[in-house]
């Protein structure tokens, strides 16, 4: 049996099935009708030589279906469709195995101490966030949460957006973090970006768009090297 790793193709595309059911309804779709789209659309499981041949001969790359209300969107916007939604955050799956996104990990707990510094130091607006692993029987991601306290060992974070896989876990469940489950951190000062060392990664695969884009969710201006 082969261990080649399969992908899912939509046949049609996804994005074009999106496209169809919006013109059809006359107004932009919600959230809820896109995922529902999604889900009872065609798909095929295809190696990935297969589906990036089949890009090619699109002439385009597909919406991700892991991000589609994002990836949809973002679409929206390219073809200047009206009125323009909040797309959300982009979620990114990443192989544990991903020696690139491992070493984020790494840098993160590096610098645990100059987050707790830069925590104590009230004297400017902050929007601390902690990265954790959340877990289901089903369904496991990174996550970030908004950071409520911390001490010593550990942070409390609370969930302020998911993926829908999610099922068990809510927005607003507040989850205790202990310094050793902490893959990422990062705090937001009026603009600069302290730490979010995975959120650097993922945008160093993006395209300016995508860039710009992500920068606008996050509200981020500048990436401020630690220590400066």
């Amino acid at each position: 049996m082969s261990n080649e790793e399969l992908v899912p193709l939509f046949i049609p595309a996804l994005g074009v099935l999106l496209v169809n059911m919006e013109d059809e309804k006359g107004s932009p779709l919600d959230e809820d009708e896109v995922l529902a789209l999604r889900d009872k659309a065609s798909v095929m499981m295809v190696s990935k030589e297969h589906f990036e041949s089949m890009a090619e001969s699109r002439g385009y790359a597909d919406l991700d279906p892991e991000n589609c209300w994002y990836d949809w969107q973002m679409l929206r916007r390219k073809l200047g469709r009206k009125p323009d939604l909040d797309p959300g955050a982009r979620f990114s799956f990443v192989s544990k195995d991903n020696e690139e996104f491992q070493a984020t990990i790494v840098a993160a707990q590096d610098t645990l101490g100059e987050f707790r510094h830069l925590l104590v130091d009230a004297s400017q607006q902050k929007f601390p966030l902690v990265k954790t692993l959340l877990s289901e029987p089903d369904y496991r991601a990174y996550i970030w949460l908004s950071v409520v306290s911390h001490d010593s060992v550990g942070f409390v974070g609370e969930i302020f957006e998911l993926p829908s896989g999610f099922k068990e876990y809510l927005v607003g469940d507040q989850i205790e973090v202990p310094d050793s489950e902490v893959k990422d951190w990062m705090i937001n000062d009026e603009g600069k970006l302290h730490g979010g060392y995975s959120l650097r990664y993922a945008r160093s695969k993006m395209s300016d768009a995508e860039r710009a884009a992500f920068d606008e969710h996050v509200g981020v201006e500048s990436y401020v090297t630690i220590g400066s």
